[in-house]
């Protein structure tokens, strides 16, 4: 945490829109990642995702004999 001497009420106002611009970027990151990990746990992709893998299980197992 980086903390700062603020010595005119220019310099807190500057670091106040500082600190809201991160807030706001760090909240958008949240919100995509949270959107990203809903769509990677919907049933369709747990099911696509389990026989895409069982596929190329069987795959592996037919070719190595």
């Amino acid at each position: 945490m980086n903390m700062r001497k603020i010595k005119r009420i220019s310099h807190l106002y500057k670091e106040q829109l500082r600190l809201l611009r991160q807030r706001e970027e760090m909240e958008k990151t949240i919100r995509h990642d949270w959107q990203t990990l809903c769509r990677e746990f919907q049933p369709a992709t747990l099911a696509r995702e389990a026989l895409a893998s069982c596929t190329t299980w069987i795959g592996k197992k037919i070719l190595s004999k």
